[in-house]
C-alpha cells in the first residue's frame, strides 16, 4: 500500500514537472539545496544562471507558487515583514533529484554556501550591537540553510582545501550565535572547522580559537 501511494505521488510530481517551461524546472531544481526555507535574496543568489536570468527570479517563483510546488507565506511584521519560500520535503526530494540529473549541483550547492556565509559574516558585527535581537533570530531562522552549507564544506574531492576554508569562516563568524542556538553544536562546528583548517587564512583562525575558548 505504501509503495502504491509513492508511485501515486511520484506519477504525480513527474506529471506537474513535465509541464513547466525549462526555467521554472532549472529555478525548481536548484531551489532543492534549501533546507527549512528561503527568501528572495538567497532565491535570486542561488537560482540565477543558464535560461534563469536575475531579474526572472521573482516572476518564476511566483509560477512555481501558484502551481503548488513551491509554498509562500509572509514572515514579520510591519515595514520588516517578507515573504519566505518553502517546498514540502516530497517536491524538494524529487527536485534535488533533478538537480542531480542537471550535473550543475555542484556549484549550485558552492553558491548555497558562499550566500549564507556571507549573510553569517554580516551578521557577526551584528550581534554584539543594538540589533543583535533581529540577527539572531535571522539566523536561528536559517539554521537548516547553515548546517548545510557548513556540510558541503567537508566534503572531500576537488576543491577539498577551498570549501574548508569556507567551513573555517563560516564556524568563525558564528562564534556568539551559539549562546542562543546550542553551545555543544557550536563546539563541534569549530573544532571540525579548525582541524580541517587548509591554512592561509590565520585572522579567521584566531577568531575561530577565540570563539571555542569563549565557548
Amino acid at each position: 500500500s505504501a509503495a502504491a501511494r509513492h508511485k501515486t505521488l511520484r506519477a504525480t510530481l513527474s506529471w506537474s514537472y513535465e509541464l513547466l517551461d525549462e526555467p521554472e524546472r532549472e529555478l525548481l531544481g536548484r531551489l532543492s539545496v534549501f533546507a527549512g526555507g528561503w527568501d528572495l535574496e538567497a532565491a535570486e543568489a542561488v537560482g540565477a544562471g543558464g535560461s534563469v536570468r536575475p531579474g526572472m527570479v521573482l516572476d518564476l517563483l511566483s509560477m512555481l507558487v501558484d502551481k503548488s510546488l513551491v509554498g509562500a507565506e509572509k514572515s514579520g511584521e510591519g515595514e520588516g515583514s517578507y515573504v519566505r519560500y518553502r517546498m514540502l520535503e516530497p517536491v524538494r526530494q524529487f527536485a534535488r533529484e533533478k538537480l542531480q540529473e542537471s550535473q550543475e549541483a555542484p556549484e549550485v550547492r558552492r553558491r548555497h554556501a558562499e550566500h549564507y556565509l556571507a549573510l553569517t559574516e554580516r551578521a557577526e558585527p551584528e550581534l554584539l550591537g543594538a540589533d543583535q535581537g533581529e540577527w539572531l533570530g535571522r539566523l536561528r531562522t536559517e539554521i537548516g540553510n547553515l548546517r548545510g552549507a557548513f556540510s558541503w564544506s567537508l566534503e572531500p574531492g576537488d576543491g577539498e582545501d577551498e570549501r574548508a576554508g569556507l567551513g573555517l569562516r563560516l564556524a568563525a563568524a558564528l562564534g556568539r550565535f551559539w549562546d542562543v542556538q546550542d553551545l555543544q553544536e557550536g563546539k563541534r562546528w569549530l573544532l571540525t572547522a579548525l582541524e580541517r583548517d587548509p591554512g592561509g587564512f590565520p585572522a579567521v583562525r584566531a577568531r575561530a580559537l577565540g570563539g571555542l575558548g569563549w565557548i
